[in-house]
């Protein structure tokens, strides 16, 4: 099915930087097969490959495959109760201020969601959410899962809803979370103008609280645990994972390295954060909560979401096998004693 106008403009303005030159190569482009095929024909361009050209002339560096003789990882992940709330409470009170001043740009932190330009770029808003879900539900299919009709969803840290709006058709139910009450609001204001029932949003106020949002077969969440300490990094995850209804998948995007940050409880606690702070949960510890959640790991993969800052981002598609596991046990069980 060709591509929309928006979507060909949408891709000028994110691969290229750039307005299309004019309407007739606008037309052109929208002949294209599908989205995947008009990126695919962008970034095969020269424009595209020269831009990359130059940025790793000027020094860039490659997105993929950094760091790998790094030794030092420092990261403190385990604290008390009390400093885990503390951490929360923090980071609480920084989202709710972006909530309450700029809402888009800080889920994509573009200067074209400020405010005051949103309205000629809030098409392409939404359409980033719906590429990220589009490649969410590919890991699903690579393992021969299904893709869609998912019972019950959720889009944690979900903000004003950008991937909520694109994960909906694709669920009978979908929960949006996230610690931010003004973003919550945007979110359901999101809902509303585009005509979405099948969703409803919940703040939390402490890790323990998603324990309280039932269970779910599906749960995405990107661009959201790398802006919490580490410790309320693996809580969370922790969390999710715990959540996750035998056979459910989540897929979750964590920053495991960044050079030269070490994180330590302590230092954190009693110096000043930035707002909108950036950090790493390391592979090691991850692979840990998924082993002793009774997940497995479907597929890991390396992601370029921290832009220009040194280090490495995965993105990791678990699935709960452990109550399946006890479920056959539990057959195998009554079959031996009938």
């Amino acid at each position: 099915m060709p591509v929309s106008d928006d979507v060909v403009v949408n891709a000028y303005r994110f691969l290229f930087g750039r307005e299309p030159e004019n309407q007739d190569v606008i037309a052109l482009n929208s002949k294209a097969q599908d989205w995947q095929d008009l990126r695919n024909a962008f970034i095969h361009s020269d424009e595209f490959k020269n831009g990359i050209a130059q940025t790793l002339s000027l020094g860039g560096k490659a997105p993929i495959g950094q760091h790998m003789n790094e030794r030092d990882n420092d990261v403190e992940v385990h604290c008390s109760p009390e400093q885990l709330q503390m951490m929360f409470d923090g980071i609480a009170r920084n989202w709710k201020q972006f909530g309450d001043t700029e809402p888009h740009w800080s889920v994509l932190t573009n200067p074209v969601f400020f405010k005051d330009k949103l309205p000629q770029y809030l098409d392409a808003f939404f359409a980033h959410g719906q590429i990220d879900v589009e490649h969410a539900l590919s890991y699903l299919a690579r393992a021969g899962l299904p893709a869609t009709g998912f019972d019950r969803a959720m889009d944690f840290g979900c903000g004003v809803g950008r991937l909520t709006v694109a994960l909906a058709p694709h669920t009978r139910s979908i929960v949006g979370v996230d610690i931010s009450p003004s973003h919550l609001r945007e979110a359901e204001k999101t809902m509303a103008a585009k005509s979405i029932r099948n969703a409803k949003f919940q703040q939390i106020r402490m890790v323990d609280d998603i324990d309280g949002l039932g269970t779910f077969d599906f749960i995405f969440s990107r661009i959201v645990l790398q802006h919490n300490p580490p410790p309320i990094m693996a809580a969370i995850y922790r969390k999710l994972l715990g959540v996750l209804r035998p056979g459910g998948v989540a897929v979750i995007q964590i920053p495991t390295y960044l050079k030269g940050r070490p994180f330590s409880v302590d230092a954190y606690l009693s110096g000043d954060a930035p707002d909108m702070e950036m950090n790493a949960l390391p592979q090691h510890e991850i692979f840990r909560i998924i082993q002793e959640q009774g997940c497995i790991t479907l597929e890991v993969r390396e992601c370029t979401d921290l832009r220009d800052i040194h280090g490495i981002s995965h993105t990791f598609v678990v699935q709960k096998v452990e109550a399946m596991k006890e479920k056959k046990r539990g057959w195998f069980q009554r079959s031996r004693n009938s």
